[in-house]
């Protein structure tokens, strides 16, 4: 039995975080011992268990019980979703449109930080122009207390749509972890 354990530690260890593999590996010493206690042979049980399947099979419902608030965290569970949906043909469909939401979602915060680079460009060069065209003080001043009251309101607005993105990225993992794993108990 302690041999098992450490291999399905071993494999869990690889895909989920120490104290998730921890928990699910107290689950499975629990229903082996379980089932000692009621007369099975342990090679009765352990041959009713695989370390490799039982890590693949329970991605889905790790993966949708995390917290996933940061992008680390976020950005490993959407990884390790699309690997196990890409990884049973029966899944691969759910994976495909997954795939495609999760480029949309990239694509969005890439525009966002390309929007804030552009717009501090375009103020530099709004800035060189403006000492070059021999306005006056006032007119100078009060033409960069505009562009920073613009970029900031554009600063503020990008931070915003980048935290309902991330909050949109964590909905998405939980929906199709829930997609996957009622698929595949329908198996």
């Amino acid at each position: 039995m302690k041999t098992f354990l450490k291999e399905l530690e071993r494999e869990l260890k690889i895909r989920f975080y120490l104290t998730e593999a921890e928990g699910i590996v107290s689950y499975y010493e629990e229903i082996i011992q379980e089932r000692l206690d009621n007369g099975e042979s342990i090679n009765d049980i352990l041959s009713d268990y695989d370390a490799k399947e039982i890590a693949k099979s329970m991605t889905a419902e790790v993966v949708m019980k995390r917290a996933n608030d940061t992008y680390k965290s976020i950005a490993k569970s959407s990884k390790q979703l699309m690997l196990f949906l890409l990884s049973s043909p029966l899944l691969i469909p759910l994976g495909f449109a997954y795939g495609i939401v999760l480029i949309v979602c990239v694509s969005l915060m890439f525009a966002f930080v390309t929007v804030i680079v552009a717009s501090m460009i375009g103020m530099g060069g709004l800035f060189i122009n403006m000492y070059q065209s021999g306005l006056g003080t006032n007119e100078i001043i009060g033409t960069i207390g505009v562009g920073l009251m613009v970029f900031s309101l554009l600063i503020i607005i990008s931070i915003w749509l980048y935290q309902a993105i991330q909050q949109l990225a964590k909905k998405l993992i939980y929906i199709f972890s829930k997609l996957a794993k009622n698929k595949g108990e329908r198996k």
